[in-house]
């Protein structure tokens, strides 16, 4: 019987197994199986789709090189995911931060001024949760780099804020301050849409 007539039986063991004895029609099977999720996961840390593409190949091929490192303690796909997020910090490292970001315009709203900001954010998270996912992606993209790492860390991947001053060379207050950024204008972001919907349903 042909092991690869249903692709989705086979095991995450077995296929990680066979993928690190390079037996070609696993590496196959993989790639079918996690293209799509991985997609999506590099296009948070791309500028566009081709980046994101970008990003995926060179994450797939990290895949297929270290995969006898994954322990099977947890899912494959949660060490896959891992790799792309690896991959895409390097990337991002490398062709788009450069040097620090001055986070000092921001202070007054981390020291619990600009009371507005804070009262409206329930709203503004009440709107963000009703929008189509892909106009929150487009958001979250059109982020300064900086601030779109350290969103989709903290607040997708859930890394802590130790975690990311490790993985980008930041402090912690930096990390938290960029988090800050990032919110914010994703507050504005969604705050103009809602208010453009709204004048658009009154006309």
């Amino acid at each position: 019987m042909n092991p690869f007539n249903k692709t989705d039986d086979i095991p995450d063991q077995e296929l990680a197994k066979g993928c690190s004895q390079g037996k070609e029609d696993y590496c196959k099977v993989l790639f079918q199986r996690f293209y799509g999720k991985m997609l999506n996961v590099c296009k948070r840390y791309a500028t566009d789709r081709d980046e994101a593409k970008d990003i995926l190949q060179e994450g797939f091929i990290r895949v297929f090189k270290c995969i006898s490192q994954y322990e099977h303690k947890g899912s494959l796909e949660g060490w896959i995911r891992r790799v792309m997020v690896t991959t895409a910090i390097n990337h991002c490292k490398k062709y788009k931060i450069n040097g620090s970001v001055n986070h000092l315009e921001y202070d007054a709203l981390l020291n619990g001024g600009h009371d507005e900001t804070i009262q409206e954010s329930f709203s503004l998270n009440y709107a963000a949760e009703k929008m189509d996912a892909e106009k929150l992606l487009n958001m979250i993209q059109g982020l300064p780099s900086v601030y779109k790492l350290v969103f989709n860390l903290n607040a997708i991947e859930g890394y802590s804020h130790h975690e990311i001053s490790e993985m980008l060379g930041i402090t912690e207050s930096t990390s938290r301050s960029n988090l800050a950024k990032a919110r914010h204008k994703l507050q504005q972001m969604i705050k103009k849409t809602t208010i453009s919907k709204n004048i658009l349903h009154e006309g």
